[in-house]
């Protein structure tokens, strides 16, 4: 800090014109030009007291610290990383219970299965909720595969039923409470930190060249019959590449 203060004061001093003498004044010679010397010595001392006096104080003697110094590990700055924290304050509330793949993301499992109205309905409910809350998230439906069913209960540790959301490894429920969230004003402000992306984020997510969105296709050996044919045993067998449904997970999504 001092070697820039004297770094300053030496490009002060070599950018000054330099000062013309005074004419001698008749009745005190020579007092003049001595106070111009001394004022101008004491304005840019070596020993930065202009800085010195012009500091802002601090408590207990620290040093200032400007907006820029207030950054966080994600890069969020001064009154940002504040709220950003507050906002992580709010979502330990709920349980830690994280998907595969779930750390950093918001998840959420739907059945697009018209088996059960009021499911069905739910599913449609939270995913349009989170649609025009422009909020980038995993859409992950179980009646598509087996093993995402498998996968919802055993993080939760019970046969849940979707929609079940998720926000960065935290459970934060179904669809009442996601509901209730959102009619509090607090939703938006759990989804944020994670998720808070434009709108061109999710809607790349859902209009995917190879799946449309669904996440799904249709398996390249069996064409979606589960059964190809063993040459060996001169029979059909069931494929090994596809789930029940004979689709795949889509390669571009992954």
């Amino acid at each position: 800090m001092d070697t820039l203060k004297a770094r300053i004061l030496c490009a002060l001093k070599s950018s000054l014109p330099a000062a013309a003498s005074p004419p001698p004044s008749p009745t005190k010679p020579g007092r003049a030009a001595a106070a111009v010397v001394v004022v101008a010595g004491d304005a840019f001392s070596d020993d930065a007291s202009f800085f010195d006096a012009h500091e802002t104080p601090t408590k207990n003697g620290a040093e200032p610290i400007d907006d820029w110094e207030l950054v966080d590990e994600e890069g969020r700055v001064g009154v940002a990383a504040a709220a950003a924290e507050e906002e992580e304050e709010q979502l330990r509330e709920f349980p830690a219970r994280c998907p595969p793949g779930g750390e950093g993301a918001v998840v959420l499992y739907t059945t697009t299965l018209r088996g059960i109205r009021k499911t069905f309905e739910d599913c449609n409910g939270v995913r349009a909720l989170l649609e025009n809350l422009d909020v980038a998230f995993q859409e992950r439906d179980v009646s598509m595969d087996r093993g995402l069913r498998d996968e919802l209960w055993s993080v939760t540790g019970e046969k849940a039923v979707p929609p079940r959301l998720f926000v960065r490894g935290r459970d934060v429920g179904g669809a009442a409470q996601v509901l209730a969230l959102h009619e509090d004003g607090r939703l938006l402000a759990l989804l944020s930190p994670g998720s808070n992306k434009n709108r061109s984020a999710a809607a790349a997510a859902a209009k995917c060249d190879a799946c449309g969105g669904l996440r799904f296709v249709v398996c390249g050996e069996c064409d979606g019959s589960r059964k190809v044919f063993d040459g060996e045993r001169g029979r059909g067998v069931r494929c090994r590449g596809c789930n029940e449904n004979g689709l795949v997970m889509c390669a571009l999504c992954l």
